[in-house]
C-alpha cells in the first residue's frame, strides 16, 4: 500500500512540473553587455536626459515640504523604462512617474516631495531613479537647509 501511494505522489509530482506558468516579456528590459567587436556600431538603447538633476531649495522652516517636478525626455532610440525609483528615507517621496514605456523622443515627469518636519540643519537627499538605460540608475538631488523653531532672523540667508 505504502509503495502504491509513494509511486502515485511521485507520478503527480512529476507531471505537475510540466505546466509552468507563461512567462513575461523581458523585450523592454535590454541592457546589453559592452562588445569590443561592436564597439562603433550604434546601440538601440534609451537614454533618460533630465532638464536638471539638482534642486538647491535654499533654507527654509522645519514642517515645511518642498514639491518638485524633475522633468526629462528620453533622447535615446528604444523605449524607456522606469523600473523604479527609492529614496533615501521616509521624509523623501516619489509620488508619481510614468509607469508605462516612454517612447524615443517622449517625454515624463517625477513629482518628489521632501517633508521637513523633524529635519533640522543641512540636507542632501539623494533619490535613484532605476531604469533601462545606460547607466541604469540616475540620481536626482535635493538640497538646502532646515532651521527649527528657534531661530532667529540671521538665520534665513
Amino acid at each position: 500500500m505504502r509503495v502504491s501511494i509513494f509511486i502515485l505522489l511521485s507520478v503527480c509530482l512529476f507531471f505537475s512540473c510540466e505546466n509552468t506558468p507563461p512567462r513575461l516579456s523581458t523585450d523592454l528590459i535590454n541592457i546589453p553587455a559592452p562588445d569590443l567587436a561592436q564597439k562603433n556600431a550604434p546601440q538601440k538603447t534609451p537614454i533618460i536626459q533630465f532638464e536638471e538633476t539638482q534642486l538647491d531649495f535654499g533654507t527654509i522652516a522645519a514642517g515645511k515640504r518642498i514639491v518638485h517636478t524633475f522633468k526629462f525626455k528620453n533622447t535615446g532610440n528604444s523605449p524607456l523604462l522606469i523600473a523604479s525609483i527609492h529614496t533615501p528615507c521616509g521624509c523623501t517621496v516619489a509620488r508619481e512617474w510614468p509607469r508605462d514605456p516612454i517612447s524615443p523622443g517622449g517625454e515624463g515627469e517625477i513629482l518628489v516631495e521632501f517633508d521637513s518636519s523633524d529635519r533640522v540643519g543641512h540636507q542632501d537627499k539623494e533619490i535613484d531613479v532605476i531604469t533601462n538605460a545606460i547607466p541604469a540608475t540616475t540620481k536626482l538631488i535635493l538640497v538646502g537647509d532646515v532651521i527649527g523653531p528657534n531661530y532667529t532672523p540671521s538665520d534665513i540667508k
